[in-house]
């Protein structure tokens, strides 16, 4: 039997124990469930822009003009109607027939209830302002055209940065803590897989027939795959969205897209090191200081990656390989990665995944077929 076939052989054998496990189609149904919700939900819940009901006392064209101009900047529809005094549009706020009432005149004023259209009242009070303003120029001796004029070259441009910038800080906790249960998960099952088939002697049974190394690989892939397929229920959602046209939050499509080598490198660096980690352990219950580590890395480099990915200690993480697969996602999300960066991190993340396969096939070999104790990585090497 070739080393490929055996390899084969045991990613095969690891799939199909997955697959017969009904927890496994239950995490995949959930997770298809909650992502195909998360996509839906906010077309179906989207109710367009808010309405409000404004009324007008003593307004003017001018006026009306300026507060359905201000509705289309704040993204609000009005429905305008007038009012004769002051009393009579009072009491319709009062009694909730509108929500907004707008007093043009000697004293202009606002009436709105406690908490009800902040927004819209504070527009309405500048300009209540602005149009006092112009009585006042109007009545000092300047024509209309030189009071717009005036105004138009006193109004202040507003520039926005980023708009999209908290979807894609979404988008980016999102990607990060997907990929972060994903890699630990599949930690833990490979290191815990291995420390049982070692304590019940299956991997001698095992490795009557294939090599210490396929049997290594054979139950990485196989984790790896089904770890990918679980995570596909995730991610097939969002992707057919996109497909069909869709709009996906800001940096969430770049994220999903381009993280996928890095995500490669993780489970290559984490699943074979978890396995070694396996191999040393006499009992099950060892796994989980065994691998505390890799954890320790893992839940540092999640921390980074959702609060300091823009910065330079985020810059050097999302090159360095144990952190690379958590924090450089973010940065594609967030649009700091640089394409220097990304080459950069590849290749370094390539260079030590086959450094670290080589010396994890090294330690399982040696250890593997080692029982009655835990056993140390520098006993193993020497």
């Amino acid at each position: 039997m070739s080393g490929w076939q055996a390899v084969r052989l045991v990613a095969s054998r690891e799939l199909g124990v997955a697959l017969h496990r009904r927890v496994f189609w239950i995490v995949v149904a959930l997770l298809l469930a909650l992502s195909t919700a998360a996509v839906v939900a906010p077309a179906a819940v989207d109710r367009g822009r808010p309405k409000y009901d404004v009324v007008v006392v003593d307004g003017s064209s001018r006026l009306e003009q300026q507060l359905r101009v201000a509705a289309d900047s704040l993204e609000i529809d009005l429905h305008l109607s007038a009012a004769p005094t002051l009393e009579e549009a009072t009491g319709q706020v009062a009694d909730g027939d509108v929500d907004v009432a707008v007093i043009h005149g000697a004293r202009p004023t606002v009436v709105a209830k406690a908490g009800r259209a902040d927004t819209l009242v504070a527009t309405a009070q500048q300009i209540l302002g602005q149009q006092a303003l112009v009585d006042r120029l109007g009545a000092a001796g300047l024509d209309p055209e030189q009071v717009g004029a005036a105004l138009e070259g006193s109004a202040a441009r507003v520039v926005r940065l980023d708009k999209d910038e908290s979807s894609r800080q979404a988008s980016a906790a999102i990607v990060s803590t997907a990929l972060y249960l994903l890699l630990v998960l599949l930690m833990v099952q490979v290191a815990s897989g291995t420390a049982i088939e070692k304590a019940n002697r299956v991997s001698e049974v095992l490795l009557a027939i294939v090599r210490p190394g396929a049997l290594l690989f054979g139950k990485v892939i196989g984790v790896g795959i089904v770890g990918l397929l679980t995570l596909s229920a995730a991610v097939l959602p969002p992707l057919a969205k996109l497909a069909v046209g869709g709009d996906l939050p800001a940096g969430l499509a770049p994220a999903l897209l381009g993280s996928a080598p890095w995500l490669a490198i993780g489970m290559a660096l984490y699943l074979t090191t978890a396995g070694a980690v396996g191999a040393l352990v006499d009992r099950q219950e060892e796994v989980n200081s065994a691998v505390t580590p890799l954890t320790i890395i893992l839940v540092g480099s999640f921390f980074v990656a959702q609060s300091a990915s823009g910065t330079p200690v985020g810059r050097v993480l999302a090159i360095f390989p144990l952190t690379s697969p958590m924090v450089m996602p973010v940065r594609l999300a967030t649009g700091d990665a640089s394409v220097a960066e990304m080459v950069l991190s590849l290749a370094v993340g390539v260079v030590t995944v086959l450094l670290a396969v080589r010396m994890a096939t090294g330690i399982y070999t040696r250890a593997i077929g080692r029982t009655g104790r835990r056993l140390k990585v520098r006993e193993v090497l020497a």
